[in-house]
Protein backbone atom coordinates (compact mmCIF):
# COMPACT_ATOMS: atom_id res chain seq x y z
CA UNK A 1 0.00 0.00 0.00
CA UNK A 2 1.46 3.50 -0.79
CA UNK A 3 0.08 6.57 -0.08
CA UNK A 4 -0.83 8.56 -3.77
CA UNK A 5 -2.82 11.39 -2.57
CA UNK A 6 -3.08 13.65 0.98
CA UNK A 7 -5.05 16.49 1.49
CA UNK A 8 -4.61 17.85 4.87
CA UNK A 9 -7.11 21.16 6.21
CA UNK A 10 -5.66 22.67 9.94
CA UNK A 11 -8.88 24.10 11.51
CA UNK A 12 -8.46 25.18 14.72
CA UNK A 13 -5.10 26.01 16.60
CA UNK A 14 -3.81 23.84 19.79
CA UNK A 15 -1.12 24.31 22.03
CA UNK A 16 1.05 22.50 24.34
CA UNK A 17 -1.09 20.66 27.15
CA UNK A 18 -4.47 20.38 24.82
CA UNK A 19 -5.88 17.31 25.49
CA UNK A 20 -6.52 15.75 22.25
CA UNK A 21 -8.86 12.83 20.68
CA UNK A 22 -7.82 11.66 16.82
CA UNK A 23 -10.33 9.25 15.00
CA UNK A 24 -9.36 7.50 12.10
CA UNK A 25 -12.11 5.61 9.66
CA UNK A 26 -12.15 4.18 6.08
CA UNK A 27 -14.82 6.30 3.89
CA UNK A 28 -14.15 4.33 0.92
CA UNK A 29 -12.96 1.03 -0.44
CA UNK A 30 -12.18 0.03 -4.03
CA UNK A 31 -10.49 -2.94 -5.87
CA UNK A 32 -7.15 -1.01 -5.77
CA UNK A 33 -7.41 1.42 -3.46
CA UNK A 34 -9.23 2.91 -0.34
CA UNK A 35 -9.41 6.21 1.66
CA UNK A 36 -8.68 6.97 5.15
CA UNK A 37 -9.52 9.92 6.89
CA UNK A 38 -7.98 11.25 10.09
CA UNK A 39 -9.49 13.93 12.42
CA UNK A 40 -7.70 15.41 15.65
CA UNK A 41 -10.38 16.77 17.96
CA UNK A 42 -9.88 19.33 20.70
CA UNK A 43 -11.02 17.26 23.61
CA UNK A 44 -12.43 20.55 25.91
CA UNK A 45 -14.09 21.89 23.35
CA UNK A 46 -14.80 19.43 21.04
CA UNK A 47 -13.70 21.61 18.30
CA UNK A 48 -12.37 20.25 14.71
CA UNK A 49 -8.53 20.61 14.70
CA UNK A 50 -7.74 19.08 11.86
CA UNK A 51 -8.44 16.69 9.02
CA UNK A 52 -6.20 14.76 6.20
CA UNK A 53 -7.58 12.12 3.79
CA UNK A 54 -5.52 9.97 2.56
CA UNK A 55 -5.82 7.53 -0.63
CA UNK A 56 -3.99 4.61 -0.86
CA UNK A 57 -3.29 2.49 -3.68
CA UNK A 58 -2.07 -1.61 -3.60
CA UNK A 59 0.82 -1.78 -5.50
CA UNK A 60 2.58 -5.40 -6.71
CA UNK A 61 6.64 -4.85 -5.01
CA UNK A 62 7.63 -6.87 -7.96
CA UNK A 63 6.33 -4.92 -11.10
CA UNK A 64 5.39 -1.60 -9.37
CA UNK A 65 2.09 -1.56 -10.66
CA UNK A 66 -1.74 -1.51 -9.21
CA UNK A 67 -3.30 -4.90 -7.95
CA UNK A 68 -6.31 -5.55 -6.23
CA UNK A 69 -6.27 -5.46 -2.71
CA UNK A 70 -5.99 -8.97 -1.14
CA UNK A 71 -9.23 -10.52 -0.77
CA UNK A 72 -9.27 -11.40 2.63
CA UNK A 73 -7.67 -7.78 3.92
CA UNK A 74 -10.27 -6.52 1.75
CA UNK A 75 -13.37 -8.05 3.13
CA UNK A 76 -11.61 -7.28 6.91
CA UNK A 77 -11.83 -2.99 5.75
CA UNK A 78 -15.06 -3.86 3.91
CA UNK A 79 -16.80 -5.82 7.61
CA UNK A 80 -15.03 -3.17 9.74
CA UNK A 81 -16.17 0.20 7.74
CA UNK A 82 -19.92 -1.53 7.76
CA UNK A 83 -19.63 -2.06 12.01
CA UNK A 84 -18.65 1.37 12.18
CA UNK A 85 -21.03 3.05 9.99
CA UNK A 86 -23.61 1.40 11.74
CA UNK A 87 -22.02 2.93 15.28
Amino acid sequence: MVAVEQRLEYKRELVAGDLLTIRSSVQEVRETSLMLIHEMTNQETNELAARTVLTGVCIDLTTRKTRPLPADIRERIVSTHAASADE
